[in-house]
């Protein structure tokens, strides 16, 4: 009677222990293709590799600018956290100006940071206002055949400025006509509608299980410096050709659509959410990739008091990517390293008086970030990581190689994914500091998860491919 137990617990004990030794032959094995010499290799060689453990590029080059289509290896998590490294690098390759491409004459070791994804369309972009026209990729014109064509750096320029200025607020409309050389409005105060102020998923918050989601969605992150962290959501080419050809950026269209399923070719669809903090007294611009921004509300479309435009860094990007292998998606979430321990965290305030993880604006849908002099109005959050990282040796391998640019203070925290044993998410749990912040602790999430919940705005009992990027489509 009781030596059945036993044998199960030793049966059990054996089968960790091989799994156990598997996992560290793994993290062995990309260990010294990161670290030996003998194994120097560029991503050119990552991407065209058939084996099972593909070799970590040991050298940036501009091979490096082409986005995977998909993992290469063995599915497991060091291979696919090396997939989203790589992922990494091309999709933050300097982009050639007008092209909303990478440069390969560029290089993201000496030129300044111009990522490819912040050329891509934003779900503002798309999901416009009802009588209005969704902008044209890269904001080619058109011709009366409906045919575009690409435009001279400057001109293409131009025209993704026009397209956002005439989208935005009068205000800040008004203030953006005065600094021709800002390209970014942030107006999210959370990952809200950008029209509306509204939580992205409050419209179909039916299932009780999506409570401690919607509260990352609707609550304020608050940086030490009293400013409020904002976000962007953007698309590629091969989303929006899909979101485009079915309609799907109003509701009429997304309810005689039928089924949705995102393109998985030629490079599959992704999605990017970013989020940004204003640069403070406290902050090493150096170690952020920063750009000049524009920063308002969206309760009544001020620009934000005190000095605007500001100089924002960004500290969170989420990266999805639908490929041929992976039809759930794969779920790449970096960070900057200083966004627990400096940017949004103090070291000296003890957990009574600031309690990790907590919001600090109680009203978010009403609240303003900053008085009439421009002081702010909320202490900061404290935020703790929850989510470990997965790829502590791969993180130190990549900002070895981008020492001396922005791009080293950037870490992957994991990839989610599914297969190997079973169809669960791996890593079960997995969410940014500051995209994901406000969860009470023990509580269960997953990008993966939520994201399967998503609905579409136009016919609610049809699912969206797990984007809820279509939620943002105006009545029309």
């Amino acid at each position: 009677m009781h030596g059945m137990p036993v044998r199960q617990n030793i049966r059990f004990a054996v089968f960790v222990g091989v799994i156990c030794a598997f996992a560290v032959a793994i993290v062995f094995r990309v260990t010294v293709l990161a670290q030996s010499p003998s194994a120097a290799s560029t991503c050119a060689q990552w991407q065209s590799s058939t084996a099972d453990f593909p070799p970590v590029p040991t050298v940036i080059d501009n091979t490096c600018a082409v986005i995977p289509p998909d993992t290469r290896g063995t599915p497991l998590q060091g291979t696919v956290d090396l997939y989203s490294w790589m992922t990494f690098l091309a999709v933050n390759w300097p982009a050639g100006q007008g092209t909303c491409a990478a440069n390969t004459s560029l290089s993201i070791l000496t030129s300044p940071p111009n990522p490819v994804w912040m050329t891509y369309l934003q779900d503002s972009d798309v999901f416009v206002a009802a009588n209005q026209t969704p902008a044209n990729w890269c904001f080619a014109p058109s011709n009366k055949a409906g045919k575009t064509s690409a435009l001279p750096a400057k001109q293409q320029r131009s025209a993704q400025r026009s397209f956002r200025l005439a989208h935005l607020p009068a205000k800040v409309r008004a203030l953006a006509a005065k600094h021709p050389d800002v390209q970014l409005f942030l107006h999210r105060s959370a990952k809200t509608d950008s029209r509306t102020g509204i939580p992205k998923l409050a419209a179909d918050a039916q299932n009780p299980g999506l409570n401690e989601v919607l509260q990352a969605t609707q609550d304020v992150l608050v940086d030490e410096n009293g400013r409020w962290a904002r976000f962007t959501v953007g698309m590629n080419q091969d989303e929006y050709n899909y979101i485009m050809s079915k309609t799907l950026w109003t509701k009429a269209g997304q309810s005689s659509a039928g089924p949705i399923s995102f393109p998985v070719t030629p490079t599959g669809s992704m999605e990017f959410k970013s989020a940004w903090k204003v640069l403070g007294a406290n902050d090493i611009p150096s170690h952020f990739v920063t750009a000049l921004a524009i920063v308002y509300n969206d309760v009544n479309g001020d620009p934000s008091p005190g000095k605007n435009p500001v100089t924002v860094g960004l500290v969170g990007l989420h990266i999805t990517h639908k490929t041929s292998s992976q039809r759930r998606w794969l779920w790449s979430t970096f960070e900057q390293v200083e966004n627990d321990t400096k940017s949004f965290y103090n070291p000296n305030c003890p957990a009574s008086q600031c309690p990790p993880n907590t919001p600090t604006v109680t009203n978010p849908q009403t609240a303003l970030e900053l008085n009439a002099q421009g002081k702010p109005n909320y202490k900061p959050a404290q935020v703790v990581a929850v989510t470990p990282t997965s790829a502590q040796t791969l993180n130190s391998s990549f900002q070895t190689l981008l020492a001396g640019t922005p791009w080293a203070y950037y870490q992957l925290i994991s990839t989610q994914w599914v297969g190997e044993a079973g169809t669960a998410p791996k890593p079960s749990q997995l969410g940014n500091s500051v995209q994901e912040t406000f969860l009470a602790p023990g509580t269960f999430y997953s990008c993966m998860t939520c994201h399967s919940h998503a609905m579409l705005a136009g016919a609610p009992a049809v699912p969206a491919d797990f984007s809820y990027m279509l939620q943002f489509a105006p009545k029309q």
